[in-house]
């Protein structure tokens, strides 16, 4: 027998450990019994790391080496507007990696972003074999339901390097439906999951009958959480303090950090009460020397005022994603609230108003999550390894079945010049879930890039068949549709597992439109947005230059027909080309997205037949090479 299969929810805010066992689905608390594992790493001036509880006391005294909330970052190009943003708010500083990506900076070293991630993950596990006494190897690690594919290989990289085999990335709002049991009466539900944590917020749709999982629709923003809320309480502190000292603490960054950490304090108060007080001792210091201290209250109904707008902003999201599943709130049959930031009344109250009915919140949202994903954990570990289908992860058995080719326009002969102006022509609908990727419609120049779509034809699998085998139903206690204890408190921070080892099939959708650069700074789909997933979807090219051998191409996420306006995931290399005149030389693009939503590419030369060798060098990934290398430094470093 395999060591446990832990669930972890690698938080913004804090981190939660869980696994199943004896029936149960537990979290694994540390030595105090504390449940949270706060997602924070400081670097002492001894050389040592600490990462949780000891850490985020640091974070009062040494801002500049205490890094917090870098799930927000982690997998963005440096020069992204989110870690602008970021390097104007946070106490500690950022520079520009070999490839791209931002690193940290603390003490004279330089930490990517998964390596920070390591530590905590690292604290995590350690929690958890202190409370199991046995070591923990395996891990299912839950993301948001809107993270691209820079994230989740971001995430799984962090994985490797605090020792954890990632055996699945699974999308927190499908976590949290698994915790509550969804779909148990083998009746079909649409279940939406409201979840706003520390740093993100999605809404995530999904229609279940019985053990089959699907994600119909997702829309999220991973710049909108509490933390946000947060700085919203510091602002008015900082307020306070001038108008009773004439002091401003925006001008010393470990006083507006103190402020922050009292403001989420005051915020967490409030979800349980109408009033709160606090003082913040030496906040700075007067000419003369004498301490300042702020004095301050906050009620609730000022801390709805002040975080109103941004609540607002989470119903956007939802009617985003109603708009994609083509629902109306009043069609969605359950609700489930997850994330710390849902504990507030106010958001509560909005969210049972939006939906027309009373949120799920039996279940703690702080650890719902974890629970979720160790649910997950305990079905992988029950099941024989199966391999994967055409490169895709396995979920019992899963098969990809290609659909037929479909034959368009041909598009206008390349002219002789050093430009031409191709005929575009709209690309018919093709009859099957999905619709074909619609075509450009803007004239563009191919000197300046190696691939040029080529619209005589089209292949793609826009479904997947999924089979499955031999896997027992999910049995669940007698009178209790939802899996859950309710004879215990009102929230709940253990539930029951069934006895039999869980199958849920799981469909999940892609979180944004994957697409390749063509000319110009232009791009052509190639996986749409919402697309079911696994997934494999091609499109088929041609040279732009005389007996090219090679070409490359960049691949981003995004809803633009611009790269510029998208995340740029990486560059795609195809060598040892046909050396043929251009245009006559034609290159299956496919990609490959498999059920945790990693992303595959390769292709094939059409006249040979010959797969080419290809390479995806993600913008700000962690190369193989350098993850042992973390390891070791990880290893010295906490032990």
């Amino acid at each position: 027998m395999g060591s446990p299969v832990l669930g972890i929810d690698l938080g913004t805010t804090n981190s939660v450990v869980a696994v199943a066992r004896g029936g149960r689905v537990e979290v694994l608390p540390d030595a105090e019994g504390n449940k949270l594992f706060p997602s924070v790493v400081s670097f002492h001036p001894t050389g040592s790391v600490l990462a949780g509880y000891p850490a985020r006391e640091r974070r009062l005294v040494d801002a500049a080496n205490t890094v917090y909330s870098i799930k927000r970052l982690i997998g963005r190009p440096y020069r992204s507007e989110e870690v602008r943003r970021a390097r104007e708010r946070f106490p500690f500083a950022f520079q520009e990696g070999p490839t791209g990506g931002p690193l940290v900076v603390a003490r004279g070293e330089t930490y990517t972003l998964p390596e920070i991630s390591a530590f905590v993950l690292r604290g995590v596990r350690a929690q958890a074999e202190e409370a199991l006494r046995e070591p923990c190897r395996r891990a299912v690690v839950t993301v948001p339901a809107n993270f691209n594919e820079l994230q989740r290989s971001a995430t799984k990289a962090a994985g490797r390097v605090a020792g954890l085999e990632v055996l699945r990335i699974l999308n927190e709002p499908t976590a949290a439906a698994l915790a509550y049991g969804c779909g148990a009466n083998n009746k079909r539900e649409r279940v939406a999951v409201y979840d706003l944590g520390g740093g993100t917020f999605d809404l995530t749709i999904l229609d279940l009958a019985g053990d089959v999982f699907e994600v119909v629709a997702t829309a999220g923003d991973t710049f909108l959480g509490g933390d946000d809320i947060d700085v919203l309480i510091a602002d008015e502190m900082v307020a306070a303090l001038l108008a009773q000292h004439r002091y401003d603490a925006r001008g010393d960054l470990q006083a507006y950090e103190r402020l922050r950490a009292a403001g989420e304090w005051a915020k967490c108060q409030l979800s349980g009460t109408d009033d709160v007080e606090l003082t913040v001792e030496e906040v700075g210091y007067a000419s003369g020397g004498s301490s300042i201290d702020l004095r301050f209250s906050l009620s609730r109904a000022h801390l709805e005022a002040v975080a109103g707008p941004l609540i607002t902003r989470t119903f956007d999201v939802c009617e985003e994603a109603m708009r994609t599943a083509g629902l109306r709130p009043t069609q969605i049959d359950q609700v489930i609230l997850v994330g710390g930031s849902s504990r507030m009344p106010s958001v509560r109250r909005m969210v049972a108003d939006y939906f027309g009915r009373e949120p799920l919140a039996s279940i703690d949202p702080d650890l719902v999550v974890a629970q979720g994903a160790a649910i997950q954990g305990a079905s992988l570990a029950a099941q024989p390894e199966a391999a994967a289908s055409d490169g895709a992860t396995a979920i019992g058995r899963v098969a990809l079945r290609k659909m037929p080719k479909v034959s368009l326009p041909a598009q206008e002969a390349l002219k002789a010049g050093p430009a031409f102006q191709p005929k575009r022509v709209p690309t018919p609908r093709v009859e099957t879930q999905r619709p074909a990727p619609p075509a450009m419609g803007n004239t563009l120049d191919v000197d300046a890039l190696d691939l040029l779509p080529l619209d005589e034809e089209t292949t793609g699998l826009h479904g997947a068949t999924i089979e499955l085998d031999a896997l027992q139903d999910l049995e669940r206690p007698a009178n209790d549709d939802r899996a859950v204890d309710l004879d215990q408190d009102p929230v709940l921070d253990t539930i029951a597992l069934p006895p039999t080892a869980m199958a849920p099939l799981l469909l999940d959708v892609t979180p944004q439109t994957l697409r390749i650069e063509t000319v110009a700074g232009y791009t052509e789909v190639i996986i749409e947005r919402n697309a079911a997933i696994p997934v494999e979807q091609s499109r088929i090219f041609i040279t732009s230059q005389d007996f090219q051998d090679s070409v490359r191409a960049r691949v981003c996420q995004g809803e633009s027909r611009k790269l510029v306006e998208n995340q740029e995931l990486g560059a795609v290399e195809l060598t040892q080309l046909n050396r043929t005149p251009r245009g006559k030389t034609k290159i299956e693009v496919t990609f490959v997205m498999d059920a945790d939503g990693t992303l595959q590419v390769r292709a094939k030369d059409i006249a040979t037949g010959a797969e080419q060798s290809i390479r995806i060098d993600l913008v700000g990934a962690v190369q193989p090479d350098e993850i042992a290398r973390m390891q070791q430094r990880q290893q010295a470093l906490v032990g």
